[in-house]
């Protein structure tokens, strides 16, 4: 996997400054370059103090990786960076060394925002998300079924949860609002928040999924909160590991990108439900059961 690392303006002073620690931003390269080794990922990174120069980075690298890595620093706020992002359309994740004093533009436009308290434990936690294949549809079966174990990630569910910096989950909004993206496209990927629209609600014309049977929609075939819910239900009841869970959410994520029709009027809220639900077996990004039934209320809500 390829990733782009941006790093925003002042962080080619990082260990210069008094009271800073971690080290330099040569320091911090240096071990960005050695961990995406261990963990097989190829880095271009590029610091700026400027915006435009990022800016200008994200659209000519657009084709050349899979994954966006940024740190925005002083331009948390900048919407350019907010839409620029949005238009490349790959997943982001922003990273921090420390919370910023004020909510990030630039995180509406991620899937996922880690900020620590010093030291260069964002950045290497980000990595690490990008190489566990969260991101990276399944090569066998790029449309998994309902419920499918992912051998790999099940052993993460044994892991006890290490201390790491704080992860969330992009755009702040009570209404889960993480990320949407536009139906029906085969190159959309989590993370980028399209126009504001509802329109792509059923399946394209010409597009099936399985068998292609043709008129309405079978309730087996249609994305509903109800089936989310259920989902979740058989998670908090020990008959889903979180791993199966995630599986399954990622596999619906997924079809309802090649066509899948949802729920009248629901579409975003269902995608933003499936976004968190495939980074939940995440150590970092872990839902607690309170979490979960917090998740399924606001089902009920939409």
């Amino acid at each position: 996997m390829r990733l782009l690392v941006l790093h925003g303006p002042n962080l080619n002073l990082l260990g210069v400054r008094e009271g800073t620690s971690g080290g330099t931003l040569r320091d911090l390269d240096e071990a960005l370059k050695a961990r995406a080794k261990a963990l097989g990922l190829a880095l271009r990174i590029v610091q700026s103090n400027h915006e435009g120069v990022l800016l200008d980075t994200l659209a000519s690298e657009r084709e050349a990786v899979d994954g966006i890595l940024i740190n925005p620093a002083g331009l948390f706020g900048s919407y350019a960076l907010k839409e620029g992002l949005e238009a490349v359309g790959l997943p982001a994740i922003e990273v921090m060394l420390r919370p910023s004093a004020r909510e990030s533009v630039v995180a509406e436009a991620c899937v996922l925002q880690v900020h620590g308290a010093g030291g260069f434990a964002p950045y290497l936690e980000a990595l690490e998300t990008f190489a566990s294949g969260v991101f990276t549809p399944g090569k066998p079966e790029p449309r998994k079924t309902l419920g499918r174990k992912q051998d790999a990630e099940d052993a993460e569910d044994a892991a006890p949860a290490k201390s790491a910096p704080a992860k969330t989950l992009g755009k702040k909004a009570p209404a889960l609002a993480l990320a949407p993206k536009e139906g029906g496209s085969g190159n959309k990927t989590l993370g980028r928040k399209p126009s504001s629209t509802d329109a792509v609600d059923a399946r394209p014309a010409g597009k099936t999924l399985g068998r292609g049977t043709k008129g309405a929609p079978s309730a087996t075939e249609l994305l509903t909160r109800a089936l989310v819910r259920q989902k979740v239900s058989e998670r908090l009841a020990g008959k889903l590991t979180a791993s199966e869970l995630a599986a399954w959410a990622r596999s619906r994520y997924e079809a309802v990108q090649g066509g899948l029709p949802a729920e009248h009027g629901q579409k975003q809220m269902l995608e933003d439900s499936l976004q968190r639900l495939t980074l939940s077996h995440l150590p970092a990004t872990r839902l607690s059961d309170e979490q979960l039934v917090d998740l399924m209320t606001r089902l009920d809500e939409g």
